[in-house]
């Protein structure tokens, strides 16, 4: 039924990435600051399964099954994990801790990106055997399109990899330090660059900042295709008298229909048309700052988590660390024209 919530068994720290299975709506994996992976079957919304890992955990994606899960973060690693025997083997390593993983499914590759200022793929099938970019900055997001990798930085960097000719390029056996990506952008965002995420048409991409602003951006670099991008301000309240600006964590785009979430400090997610720029709803207000976003491959739920660590709650709104899973139905349509 649209608009049903049901809460996960709380977590005693904030949770850092939610990630729901590619094909299965009932699966779900979350990473949080306690240092754990956690499998959540929404069918036994009670139980959950754990994975300890060796320090906070960052970012979690799916493998190429339903038992196979990517997790990396402060232990400086990514591990692959056995959801059913619970087996873990370090793939990659870096120098510092793994903000982003993905797992592109085309080229059979986990990339991982990490504040050691590089990104790392690796083949599955060869562990500890990773090409590594160098790139400009510390990472702070990482997303997929069918055909482009975004990666977010550091001084608002954001560098574009075509897929096809990565791939081409680590088939050949090109060092990570000659390859070069498609294209070099600056955010058209003032402040850090907090999200982003690639529309599920591979039209473009959108960035959200730590300023409550969010961005739409095309790849086409044609000339008639930027005059389309825009940015616009959001997760902002005035609290006695006084306008009140917070962090946009959290991002997601409907699989389905095309708009996309955001969650904020502001404890409010609200759902967009990238199209007719335009807000299509607020839902309720959550009990912690909004830390991460994630909808179903059917479009049919969207994963809410909120951490009372992050930054943001107004009026005192730090009430624990959990996820929401928010059944959908037609909500995220966009509206008809008149």
């Amino acid at each position: 039924m649209s608009g049903t919530e049901t809460q996960l068994p709380p977590y005693p720290d904030s949770i850092s990435a939610v990630a729901f299975h590619p094909t299965n709506p009932d699966l779900l994996v979350t990473g949080s600051w306690d240092s754990n992976v956690y499998l959540h079957n929404l069918k036994q919304v009670s139980a959950a399964k754990k994975f300890k890992q060796r320090g906070a955990v960052l970012d979690v994606a799916w493998g190429n099954s339903e038992t196979l899960v990517y997790a990396g973060g402060l232990g400086k690693e990514v591990k692959s994990i056995d959801l059913t025997s619970g087996t873990e083997t370090v793939i990659a390593r870096h120098e510092d801790a793994v903000k982003c993983v993905e797992y592109l499914a085309d080229l059979d590759l986990v990339l991982s990106a990490s504040w050691d200022s590089t990104l790392r793929l690796t083949s599955p099938s060869t562990p500890l055997s990773s090409t590594v970019i160098p790139l400009p900055g510390k990472v702070y997001s990482l997303a997929l399109s069918p055909s482009k990798i975004v990666v977010a930085m550091a001084d608002r960097a954001i560098w574009i990899f075509d897929i096809a000719a990565l791939g081409e390029a680590v088939k050949a056996g090109t060092e990570g330090k000659e390859i070069q990506p498609w294209q070099k952008r600056e955010s058209s965002l003032k402040f850090m660059t907090r999200a982003v995420k690639c529309m599920p048409g591979d039209e473009g991409y959108v960035t959200t900042s730590i300023e409550g602003r969010v961005a739409v951006e095309f790849f086409n670099s044609e000339a008639s295709a930027q005059s389309k991008k825009y940015a616009f301000k959001c997760h902002r309240q005035v609290i006695e008298g006084v306008d009140t600006v917070y962090p946009v964590q959290g991002l997601a785009f409907n699989p389905v229909h095309g708009t996309f979430a955001t969650g904020g400090g502001d404890c409010t997610v609200s759902l967009w048309d990238p199209t007719a720029k335009k807000r299509l709803r607020q839902f309720p207000k959550y009990p912690s700052p909004i830390s991460a976003l994630a909808f179903s491959a059917d479009g049919q739920r969207l994963a809410v988590a909120f951490s009372e660590a992050d930054e943001g709650g107004a009026n005192g709104e730090k009430n624990g660390n959990g996820c929401i899973i928010r059944e959908c139905g037609d909500e995220c349509k966009p509206k008809a024209k008149a």
